[in-house]
């Protein structure tokens, strides 16, 4: 049976689970993971068993296996890198959102695990000041997209976001509200353009009144800042978005690799 047909499967079946008051099977798996890891089965750095391994060892699909670790990585317990598996990250959570990109498909994965809630949208001529702070052209026109970023389990914003899309491709801006994937894989699909290199700068800044706000933060307060600009194979800069996160609510985590 396909992986698929086993979501689907196990998706009625967590839903009458529900309706009799038992834990979905996820939840039973991140319990199970969880105990093993307090009980020192796995060290920080040491990989968790393999997605087939667990799939094998809860018979359970890998869709619900998935979303355990999923689950798992965002209490900040594990690192997921494609390829590679999961990797302990730590021994006891510290109730921040952890934000462990590190290529284009997890941007993909990271957008698809979180709700974004379209605030505004408007087209702009952007100006020198904020030319300079975006990396782009000044008098040149951009859609701006205000959005808060949520996790799906809490109603709290862990980030507010502003993403600017060149003017030339309107129609990623045109029913915002549904997508449910990183945008600029909308930008992909109707234009046939290739995203080929994201450049990602991350600064400590004052939250501003609008910021602060939004993210019910003192104003002034520290924030983390990542910007990352989205270029075509030509070189073309065609999306930026530009996150902010309080600095008590977020961890950035990064792996190195040796190559």
């Amino acid at each position: 049976m396909s992986d698929e047909a086993d979501s689907l499967k196990e998706t009625s079946g967590t839903d009458s689970a529900a309706e009799r008051g038992e834990t979905p099977l996820y939840q039973e798996i991140v319990r199970t993971l969880l105990e093993e890891i307090d009980a020192g089965a796995y060290a920080v750095g040491d990989r968790l068993p393999t997605e087939q391994e667990l799939c094998s060892r809860f018979a359970v699909s890998r869709h619900t296996v998935r979303e355990a670790l999923r689950r798992l990585q965002e209490m900040g317990y594990i690192l997921r890198r494609q390829g590679s598996g999961s990797v302990l990250a730590a021994r006891r959570a510290d109730g921040r959102f952890v934000n462990s990109i590190s290529s284009l498909d997890e941007l993909v994965q990271y957008a698809t695990s979180t709700r974004l809630e379209i605030l505004s949208v408007d087209r702009i001529i952007v100006e020198e000041e904020l030319a300079g702070r975006l990396g782009c052209r000044p008098e040149t026109q951009w859609f701006r997209v205000s959005a808060l970023r949520r996790t799906r389990e809490t109603s709290e914003p862990f980030s507010y976001v502003e993403v600017y899309i060149d003017a030339a491709f309107s129609d990623v801006v045109r029913n915002l509200e549904v997508v449910q994937y990183a945008i600029y894989t909308v930008l992909e699909q109707r234009y046939g353009v290739r995203i080929a290199e994201v450049m990602q700068d991350i600064e400590a800044a004052p939250a501003s009144l609008n910021v602060a706000s939004r993210l019910h933060v003192p104003p002034q307060s520290p924030i983390l800042v990542i910007t990352r600009r989205y270029f075509t194979e030509d070189g073309r800069l065609v999306e930026i978005a530009v996150n902010t996160h309080p600095g008590a609510g977020f961890r950035y985590t990064m792996a190195l690799q040796r190559r």
